[in-house]
């Protein structure tokens, strides 16, 4: 039990309960609205957001959520656009945003290889209060419009 006396302990534990709370409201709506393959996109994009944050100096998860952010409006407005090709657009950019994170992990020379390790596979060492801040803020942001309307949670994630 004294493993619970390290903050590295305690915040991953915290992480992972946070982590808990939303991803199961957050994967319900995208599988019942048909857009896992938004998701998937999504995830293959924020990668180019953490090797950005990382060879310019920035939190990598800021970047990433910024990143993320971008690329998520600019799925909605090209699904919009090419309603009947839209998971063409999807796949497009899910190629492009995995190519970008090579070449700014390429442009880096190899730096920032171990750090976007980290990201991708975890580890308990990169889990920083500034993370815990920042998930602590979207789970309750999500919580509350959950907690709202259904309805409206539906149409906006």
């Amino acid at each position: 039990m004294e493993m619970f006396f390290y903050g590295l302990m305690q915040r991953a534990f915290q992480a992972s309960f946070l982590i808990s709370l939303i991803t199961p409201i957050l994967g319900l709506f995208l599988v019942l609205r048909r857009q896992s393959l938004m998701a998937d996109t999504l995830s293959h994009v924020s990668l180019s957001g953490v090797a950005l944050g990382l060879l310019i100096g920035i939190n990598p998860t800021c970047t990433n959520i910024l990143v993320v952010i971008i690329i998520a409006t600019l799925l909605a407005f090209l699904r919009q656009i090419y309603r009947t090709y839209s998971e063409i657009s999807i796949a497009i950019l899910m190629s492009v945003g995995m190519a970008v994170a090579l070449v700014l992990m390429e442009i880096s020379a190899g730096g920032i290889t171990l750090s976007v390790t980290q990201f991708l596979f975890g580890s308990i060492v990169t889990i920083h209060k500034t993370n815990m801040d920042v998930t602590r803020i979207n789970d309750n942001y999500r919580i509350i419009i959950f907690n709202i309307s259904k309805t409206y949670v539906c149409s906006y994630i």
